[in-house]
């Protein structure tokens, strides 16, 4: 009877450390999985004085993070719906996407 439950226990704890060793922490301690960078859209408010334009105020309020023009001009209008049929105001007050990279890109 000693064998047979040693016999099981040993079968078990073969099982346990194929387990660890297939699925547990070794494989997850060498696993190279990417880390998506997402850029994250925030905005800053800007007042438009007399003769502001929309490629003045991105050359004015450059971004940190590579991004095409047409990518900053639609995030524009994502934040600005009603300036797109519109030509600004003096005084009126807009929002400039800003980008940042997630904590984990940098």
């Amino acid at each position: 009877m000693k064998i047979f439950v040693a016999t099981i226990l040993l079968l078990i704890s073969f099982y346990i450390v194929k387990v660890d060793l297939i699925e547990g922490t070794i494989p997850l301690a060498y696993s190279s999985q990417p880390v998506e960078c997402e850029k994250k859209l925030d905005y800053i408010t800007v007042e438009i004085v007399a003769g502001d334009t929309l490629h003045s105020l991105f050359s004015l309020y450059p971004s940190n993070e590579s991004i095409t023009f047409t990518e900053r001009l639609t995030d524009f209008y994502n934040l600005n719906p009603h300036f797109i049929n519109q030509s600004f105001k003096v005084g009126e007050n807009v929002l400039l996407p800003v980008y940042a990279l997630s904590a984990e890109c940098k």
